[in-house]
């Protein structure tokens, strides 16, 4: 339980300002007073001290005497009355005047309880016991919580995901429901059975409501099942292992054991979306180090349809992982998943805090949390399929696949506390929370304009399920999203050859951002036309006004790609908070081979995604944040005010497009359903185009 000593820490240097505003006159009385109280002081915390001591068992008797006579102490009468008794005096109790310990001798066998009854300074007496007291701590019965070393590792010092304080204060993901999009869920498992939500799961390889995994003689579907029980498996029934949110709901859409096309996909997305809270999709392109893939128009529509009419309202939040193509090079930006700004994009560390030879780097990456490492290190415990050779449990579970689910875990302690959550509050608040952990200058940590730390490899820190919680309580929704796209700016130009490199700008004025109100930075996108003979030659970044770098199109050896870029998307989280306005540069260089021709930019186009919140406003939520950390907020009854959900009739919503998002991304959903005048939004909005 590091959470205490460390986090408390935190709030600590507010009270060391108090003096710096007295003056030396108030602060010569000032000290004046406490040399004239603290003798004072003194004398009565030490005078009962005799009654720390413990006189044994059974032969102690704690009295409360008469006030006291003209002329004689109440210590004086607590000596009377001992003797009297035949008892010693062992002073005062505490600071209860008037209340003393008396303790019998060994020798002395006088009926005590009898003789106290009969004496007149004597008001009420009672033979003191041994009390069983016990410390709260946390305990299972499952055999294999000791083991679960990302919940508690009493070796590493932080390195776990800090959750045992949010459990002792009863957050468990209780009331939230997280459906797992995989391969299918063994539901009737003693882990997952008791917290699994039949209303929120569905089976569409098989298109009926059970998305229990298919035993394959080529693959085992256990996948999805290890995720489940990641996140919800339950507690204290003798049985394998704990999920992070064991008070969560878990549910099941089985879609990965089979052919999986565009319109699949989206149904996933938004399958039961007003059950379901979280999405954990631990699944993606290929991670070969050479494909560029993501969602297509359907995919894409449903994404974005689910951060708007999901959750009643709040938005559907999708966990995904960023890939194991790390031996290959690869990136989490050519997964268009993992680059989404409509995701939330989890990476992986070791159980020493580093980053694992499977896990990808990239500029979109929000966060990483724990799973595998190299074989000498433990991997993720968790509940397993009893199928073909499963036996319900395994200490083998891996890669950023074991990682999304511990982050959707957390995500449901957050609902827990502060159900109107949107997936922008949720990225924020991971941007706000997630801790600097790897100080190794290979890690790659930058700060950026408003102070964040970032890195490609760990993206803004280890993800902490104290301080997300504590943030998620005291969390004002951030103001709604708005965009800037600049033109489409075309180029044409070749691509100069190492160390040489093209460098096209783009200059964003205040007058630009006026219509939309546009103040500080969330993501921001680079969308580029490159043709060029071979891809993997290619290394392109962006600088944003602040200096602040990111390297959005990594090489990688294995990719011998003949084509180039199509329109594809780049993104980066790396200017998160900063001022909006000023120069964006693009960098691009190509690494050529003396056998190829040079590669061509087309065309780009810059994308800005913020909001009005202002660079002092994000000082001020940063310092909100870290005075929440000493967990004041989760011992009281305090909450701030939530909208009330509201369920969009489903014949009133029309898949979206970017165009007809832009309309209904300015307007506050919850509010304005509630008037009425969200529907005819919903009703306009253009069929899907060919990209959306």
């Amino acid at each position: 339980m590091w959470h205490d000593g460390k986090e408390t820490a935190l709030v600590a240097p507010k009270a060391k300002r108090i003096g710096v505003y007295l003056d030396q006159q108030t602060g010569l009385v000032c000290h004046l007073l406490l040399l004239t109280v603290s003798p004072m002081l003194s004398q009565s915390s030490s005078s009962p001290s005799r009654a720390s001591s413990s006189c044994g068992p059974g032969r102690s008797w704690a009295v409360r005497l008469h006030a006291v006579k003209a002329g004689r102490s109440l210590e004086q009468l607590a000596q009377s009355v001992a003797e009297e008794v035949g008892l010693e005096n062992h002073g005062q109790i505490g600071q209860l005047e008037a209340h003393y310990l008396l303790c019998q001798r060994l020798e002395n066998t006088a009926d005590v309880d009898s003789a106290l009854d009969g004496n007149p300074h004597v008001l009420w007496h009672s033979q003191e016991h041994i009390l069983r007291r016990s410390k709260r701590s946390l305990t299972f019965n499952d055999p294999k919580y000791p083991s679960q070393w990302h919940l508690h590792n009493d070796v590493k010092q932080g390195m776990d995901v800090n959750v045992t304080g949010v459990w002792e204060r009863n957050i468990t993901g209780v009331g939230i429901t997280v459906v797992v999009v995989d391969d299918g869920i063994q539901h009737t498992l003693a882990d997952i059975q008791p917290n699994y939500s039949p209303e929120g799961s569905y089976d569409l390889n098989s298109n009926d409501p059970d998305p229990m995994p298919h035993p394959d003689g080529h693959s085992d579907n256990h996948h999805g099942t290890r995720c489940a029980g990641e996140i919800a498996a339950v507690s204290n029934n003798s049985f394998c292992a704990v999920g992070l949110a064991y008070g969560a709901k878990v549910a099941g859409i089985r879609v990965l054991d089979g052919p999986l096309t565009d319109s699949m996909e989206a149904v996933a997305f938004n399958k039961h979306y007003q059950v379901n809270d979280v999405y954990s999709c631990s699944w993606g392109p290929d991670d070969d180090g050479r494909t560029v893939d993501g969602p297509h128009p359907l995919g894409k529509a449903a994404l974005q349809h689910g951060v708007i009419a999901g959750r009643r309202g709040f938005g559907s939040i999708f966990v995904v992982a960023s890939g194991n193509g790390g031996q290959y090079e690869d990136n989490c930006n050519y997964d268009g998943y993992a680059n989404s700004i409509y995701t939330v994009t989890i990476g992986a560390v070791d159980e020493n805090g580093k980053k694992p030879f499977y896990a990808e780097e990239c500029a979109s990456m929000l966060a990483v949390t724990f799973s595998s490492g190299s074989r000498q290190l433990r991997s993720i415990v968790t509940s397993d399929w009893s199928l073909q050779s499963g036996t319900g449990c395994t200490d083998g579970h891996t890669g950023t696949s074991a990682a999304a689910p511990l982050a959707a875990g957390m995500v449901a302690l957050m609902l827990q506390v502060r159900p109107c959550l949107s997936w922008r509050d949720v990225q924020h608040i991971i941007t706000y929370t997630a801790t600097q952990h790897d100080a190794d200058a290979r890690a790659d940590w930058g700060i950026n304009g408003a102070g964040f730390h970032h890195s490609h490899k760990y993206g803004f820190g280890l993800l902490n399920a104290w301080r997300l919680v504590n943030a998620a309580k005291v969390w004002e929704s951030v103001p709604f999203l708005v965009s800037y796209q600049s033109p489409v700016l075309k180029a044409n130009e070749d691509i100069p050859e190492y160390p040489k490199t093209l460098t096209h700008t783009w200059n964003v004025s205040l007058s630009d951002l006026r219509q939309s109100g546009m103040q500080t930075l969330e993501h921001v996108s680079v969308t580029v036309t490159i043709v060029h003979p071979r891809r993997r030659n290619v290394d392109i970044r962006l600088v944003c006004p602040s200096g602040m770098s990111s390297l959005i199109g990594a090489r990688r050896s294995l990719d011998v790609d003949t084509t180039g870029f199509t329109d594809w998307t780049f993104s980066t989280v790396r200017c998160w908070g900063e001022r909006a306005e000023g120069q964006y540069t693009l960098q691009i260089t190509d690494y050529k081979e003396s056998t190829l021709s040079s590669g061509v930019l087309k065309h780009w186009k810059l994308t800005l995604y913020g909001s009005s919140l202002s660079h002092q406003q994000v000082k001020e939520r940063r310092r909100v944040v870290e005075d929440a950390m000493g967990g004041q907020y989760l011992d009281r009854s305090f909450a701030l005010p939530c909208p009330p959900g509201i369920d969009v009739p489903s014949e009133i919503v029309s898949p979206f497009t970017s165009s007809s998002l832009k309309v209904c991304l300015h307007m506050v959903p919850s509010v304005l359903l509630i008037l009425g005048v969200l529907s005819p939004c919903f009703r306009k909005l253009t069929p899907l185009g060919g990209g959306a």
